[in-house]
């Protein structure tokens, strides 16, 4: 089945902004309303600020980017495959800044609405992440 074109365009617009480190380009796909989930920390968080906060907050320490190999967009909504890679390039909360590379798998699925991504839920293993950075190990 082929890919609901409008909805593989927020998509690939969404993966953009984000390849290009562009903040208000990925906020501008999000709804104001949206609820963004991240289940590797267990956080759910309602609203554009509280999404905004949470995504600078983590991410920021993480000099990150997708590695998407798949995508599938229906009329509501997408889910999207590949990895998380990167480098770990400033302190996050309990882990000063490792300066290490890291790559976990991940997927996204995500609600689609009016061209807005209304809700927003990402899978990715923490304690693969944790591993890769020296901060546990896992062997």
């Amino acid at each position: 089945m082929p890919n609901n074109p409008d909805t593989e365009a927020v998509v690939r617009g969404y993966l953009a902004a984000a390849a290009a480190g562009d903040l208000e380009g990925i906020w501008s796909f999000y709804s104001k309303n949206i609820i963004y989930e991240d289940t590797s920390v267990h956080q759910v968080y309602h609203g554009l600020e509280a999404t905004k906060d949470f995504y600078v907050k983590t991410m920021g320490g993480l000099d990150v980017h997708w590695e998407v190999d798949e995508i599938v967009a229906t009329d509501e909504g997408f889910g999207i495959g590949g990895f998380m890679a990167g480098r770990h390039v400033k302190d996050l909360p309990g882990m000063p800044a490792t300066n290490k590379t890291f790559k976990v798998a991940c997927a996204s699925i995500a609600t689609v609405r009016n061209g807005k991504i209304v809700r927003n839920r990402d899978f990715w293993s923490n304690a693969a992440l944790l591993d890769q950075l020296g901060f546990i190990s896992l062997r």
